[in-house]
């Protein structure tokens, strides 16, 4: 199964790097457009930035293993990406997350991403019931909504997470990616009030110390066949 990389970055203000006609963008796009044509690269990448705060830009890798990842890391890591400092201010975290069926839902015009946040030490046999509890959550609040593209969930692989919207506070996650074809779209299916229960009860699993949500669009590279 893949494995997906998962970071964030800060971007410098009026910098419009998702744009390559500008010469942040080409910066940004050059240096991912290497890294993705590099031997043992990842298969895919997605760059996006953050609907409600576009200074936020998230980026995903998809990885054979976790080995594979560091052993790019190793060889290339430094130098592949010694020129982001140009057009951002930071990174903030880089993780992974297991996801079920795969990537593919980034890959929608919108992609809503839902984090539940669980401590650090849970059990395997938690993580398991959690997760059913908030995939059959998720699917019930999407009934009807004829508009979603794809839906995927799982849980990151490492248990210190930043939270979002706490400083400093880390644990497990649990993720769930549900593409649409526009923000509209799923303002309208979560405006229905058995969506907004839904979710409520998504907050209420056991567990749960924090709920959080975003909308990302991204774009797609992908490797060529070798």
């Amino acid at each position: 199964m893949t494995i997906t990389e998962v970071g964030l970055m800060g971007v410098k203000p009026d910098h419009a790097v998702m744009d390559e006609n500008t010469p942040e963008g080409q910066i940004l796009f050059s240096i991912y457009k290497n890294i993705i044509s590099l031997p043992g690269g990842p298969s895919r990448i997605y760059l996006g930035l953050e609907t409600e705060d576009p200074l936020m830009l998230w980026a995903f890798f998809d990885w054979e293993t976790l080995g594979q990842h560091a052993e790019f890391a190793k060889a290339y890591g430094a130098e592949a990406v010694k020129e982001l400092p140009t057009v951002l201010t930071h990174g903030e975290f880089s993780k992974h997350v297991m996801l079920s069926p795969s990537s593919h839902v980034l890959q929608s015009p919108v992609t809503e991403v839902l984090l539940a946040y669980f401590p650090s030490d849970i059990s395997a046999a938690e993580k398991e019931v959690a997760g059913a509890q908030f995939e059959q959550l998720i699917r019930k609040s999407l009934n009807g909504c004829l508009d979603v593209e794809g839906v995927s969930y799982g849980w990151g692989t490492e248990n210190d997470f930043p939270v979002r919207g706490e400083k400093g506070q880390v644990g497990s996650v649990l993720m769930a990616f549900i593409g649409w074809p526009s923000v509209k779209a799923t303002t309208k299916a979560r405006e229905t009030e058995t969506s907004k229960e839904d979710v409520e009860l998504v907050r209420n699993i056991e567990g749960v110390v924090k709920f959080a949500t975003f909308h990302i669009s991204c774009r797609t590279l992908e490797r060529k066949a070798e």
